[in-house]
C-alpha cells in the first residue's frame, strides 16, 4: 500500500482483469448450462411392470414378458406386444446390444468425416436448438413408448445428451442426415399389379423395396424384422434396425404397405413429426389406401420424403411426395399398374427446386429411377421378378457397371432388401449381404394374427449365384486390400500403400473408394497425371458423397494448375 503510484495502478488493473475473467467464465458457464438445460428433451415419467427375462438353451431366443428377440440364420426377429410402455421397455432391454453395435459404427463414420472441433461442437449446438421441444409434437402414446425405451437403455446417454434425447434424435435420422453434405441414405421402391392380357381383375400387388445407409464398405448392420402387436391397434411387421420405433419399410395386418425414401428440397426444416413415426401411425391405424393417404396428406412433417403406400386388398399403390411448405400432396400412380420412386421428386412443384435437382442429377437417384423404369416395363412383376430387380447390378440398357457401383440397384452394400406380396400377405426379407443372400419367406397372416397354428409352408428365394462365386470373393478381397492400403498411407508409407491398392485394383477395378485412395497415393508419389485419372474415376463411381466430391474437385483444380 505504500508503494509507488505506478505499481499500485498496475496491481489494481491486474485485479480488475482477473475479476473480469472470472466473472466472464462464471457467466459463460451459467449461460452454457442454461442453454443445455433449455434445449434438453425431458421424458415424462412412465411405470412399467417388471417382467422376467429368460434365455433358451440354444441362446438364440431371449424372452422378456410377452416380447422376445430371436436370431434365425442372419435375421433378427423382434416380437413386441402390449401397451406403449411395455413395448418400449421390452424393445430397449432386448435390443440394446444390437443398437450399441450400430451406434458405434455411426459414431466412427461421423468422427471420420466430421472430426471433433469447433465445427462439430457448433453443429451440435445448432442441432439442439432446432430440435428443442420437438418431442412435444409426438402423440402421448409415442412419447410414453420413447420414454420407456430410453429408460431401458441408459447407455444411450452421453455427456451432452440424455438417453431420452438421444433416442428421440435416432427417430429423426432423416432430418439429421439432411444436414450433412453427403447423401448417406438412399432407397428404391416399386409396386406392380398388372392386369392379365385378357382383361379382368388386377393381379396381386407385388412390392419391391431396398434401403441403403452409407456407413462404410466394411459395415453391415444387423437386419431386424419387428413384429409388433400394439394394444388396440393393427399389428404390423417392420424391417429396420434396433432402436427404430418408426417404420421405413413395413406392412400391417390389413395389407397396408408403406416405405420411405429420404429426399432433399429447398424447404426449411419445420416443427413436426419424424417421417418414420408417421409411417408407423399409418400401419397402426389405416385400414385402406384412402385412409393411409389421408394420414399422409394431413401429417405435420419436419422434412421432405417420398412415401410408397400400397393396399394389398385393393391391389393399388401410390407414391406421395411430401414437403412441409408444399400444399400439393396429390398421390402419383394411384390408378396405374406400375409405380416406382427413388430419392428425388417428380411433381411439377419441385421442377425448380435446386436441392431436388441436385439429388436427381448428381447422386445415383436419377440413374436408378431410369433403370427401374426399364426393368419394370420389360416383363410382368411377380415376387421372383421383384427379387431379380432388387438384385440388378447393370446399368441403363444392360450396360456392365462393375461390382459395387453406386448407380446399380444392388450396389452390394444394401442395408435391407424386401419383397412383399401384399395381397397374399407374404413377405420375403433378404438375409444379406446386400440383396445377394437368401430371401426368407414370412407368413404375415400367421405373424400378424393371433392364431397359434403353424405358419404356412412357403418357399424362400435362394441366394444369388454371385454370392458363392469367384468374382464376389475377389471383390471382398479387394475391399480388404483397400483397408490395408488406407492404413499404410495413414502411416506415411505411400509406396507400400500403392502396392496393396494395385492388388485391389486388379481384383475389383470399379470400387469408387479405391480410386479416391489411389488418387491420394499417386499425388503423394508425384505422379499427378495418374492422380487426376483416379480422382476423375472416383467422381464417376461415387455420386452420393457430395462433400467428398467437392474436395476431390478442389484437388483436381490444384493438379491442373
Amino acid at each position: 500500500s505504500g508503494g509507488q503510484p505506478e505499481g499500485r495502478s498496475v496491481l489494481a488493473l491486474l485485479r480488475a482483469v482477473v475479476a473480469l475473467v472470472v466473472t466472464l467464465t462464471i457467466l459463460t458457464f451459467a449461460l452454457y448450462s442454461g442453454y443445455l438445460s433449455y434445449t434438453d428433451l425431458s421424458p415424462e415419467e412412465v411405470r412399467v411392470p417388471a417382467a422376467e427375462l429368460t434365455v433358451d438353451r440354444a441362446g438364440r431366443r431371449v424372452a422378456y414378458g410377452r416380447s422376445s428377440l430371436t436370431r434365425e440364420s442372419r435375421l433378427w426377429f423382434l416380437h413386441l406386444e402390449g401397451p406403449p410402455e411395455e413395448i418400449g421397455d421390452a424393445h430397449g432391454r432386448l435390443a440394446a446390444r444390437l443398437w450399441g453395435e450400430l451406434d458405434r459404427d455411426v459414431a466412427r463414420l461421423l468422427r471420420h468425416r466430421y472430426p471433433e472441433g469447433l465445427e462439430r461442437w457448433t453443429a451440435d449446438m445448432v442441432m439442439r436448438w432446432d430440435f428443442r421441444e420437438s418431442d412435444q409434437s409426438l402423440a402421448p402414446g409415442v412419447r410414453r413408448e420413447l420414454a420407456a425405451l430410453a429408460a431401458a437403455m441408459p447407455e444411450a446417454g452421453g455427456e451432452r445428451l440424455s438417453s431420452y434425447h438421444r433416442m428421440f434424435l435416432d427417430q429423426s435420422f432423416v432430418e439429421l442426415t439432411r444436414r450433412l453434405d453427403d447423401v448417406l441414405l438412399e432407397g428404391t421402391m416399386f409396386a406392380a399389379a398388372a392386369r392379365p392380357k385378357g382383361g379382368g381383375e388386377r393381379g396381386n400387388l407385388v412390392i419391391g423395396r431396398s434401403f441403403f445407409a452409407d456407413l462404410g464398405l466394411d459395415v453391415e448392420p444387423d437386419r431386424l424384422v419387428a413384429i409388433v402387436h400394439p394394444d388396440g391397434k393393427y399389428p404390423f411387421a417392420s424391417v429396420g434396425w434396433a432402436g427404430l420405433m418408426g417404420v421405413v419399410t413395413g406392412i400391417n395386418a390389413r395389407g397396408i404397405f408403406v416405405a420411405l425414401d429420404p429426399t432433399r428440397t429447398d424447404d426449411a426444416l419445420e416443427e413436426g413429426v419424424p417421417l418414420p413415426l408417421i409411417l408407423r401411425q399409418i400401419l397402426e391405424d389405416a385400414d385402406t389406401l384412402e385412409q393411409a393417404l389421408e394420414i399422409l396428406q394431413a401429417a405435420p412433417t419436419r422434412t421432405s420424403g417420398a412415401v410408397l403406400v400400397g393396399d394389398g386388398r385393393q391391389r393399388r399403390a401410390a407414391v406421395v411426395e411430401l414437403a412441409r411448405d408444399r400444399d400439393d400432396r396429390k398421390p402419383r400412380g394411384e390408378d396405374q399398374a406400375l409405380v416406382w420412386a427413388t430419392n428425388h421428386m417428380l411433381r411439377e412443384s419441385f421442377e425448380r427446386d435446386a436441392q431436388n435437382d441436385r439429388i436427381r442429377r448428381f447422386t445415383s437417384s436419377g440413374y436408378r429411377y431410369d433403370r427401374l423404369g426399364e426393368l419394370l416395363n420389360e416383363a410382368p412383376v411377380d415376387p421372383a421378378r421383384a427379387v431379380a430387380i432388387l438384385r440388378d447390378r447393370k446399368g441403363l440398357g444392360g450396360e456392365e457397371l462393375g461390382l459395387g457401383n453406386r448407380n446399380a440397384l444392388d450396389n452390394l452394400h444394401l442395408t435391407h432388401a424386401v419383397v412383399v406380396d401384399a395381397t397374399a400377405m407374404v413377405m420375403w426379407v433378404g438375409e444379406g449381404p446386400s440383396a445377394l443372400g437368401r430371401f426368407r419367406a414370412i407368413d404375415l397372416r400367421h405373424a400378424l394374427g393371433r392364431r397359434q397354428d403353424r405358419p404356412a409352408p412357403l418357399d424362400d428365394f435362394p441366394a444369388d449365384r454371385l454370392l458363392h462365386g469367384e468374382e464376389y470373393s475377389d471383390y471382398k478381397e479387394a475391399l480388404e486390400a483397400l483397408g490395408h492400403a488406407r492404413g499404410l498411407l495413414a502411416r506415411g508409407l505411400p509406396e507400400q500403400a500403392l502396392a496393396s491398392a494395385s492388388v485391389a485394383l486388379a481384383l475389383a477395378p470399379d470400387v469408387g473408394e479405391l480410386h479416391r485412395l489411389l488418387g491420394d497415393v499417386e499425388r503423394e508419389l508425384g505422379d499427378l497425371a495418374a492422380a487426376r485419372r483416379h480422382y476423375e474415376r472416383y467422381l464417376e463411381l461415387v455420386p452420393g458423397r457430395l462433400r467428398d466430391q467437392e474436395r476431390v474437385r478442389g484437388l483436381l483444380e490444384e493438379l491442373r494448375e
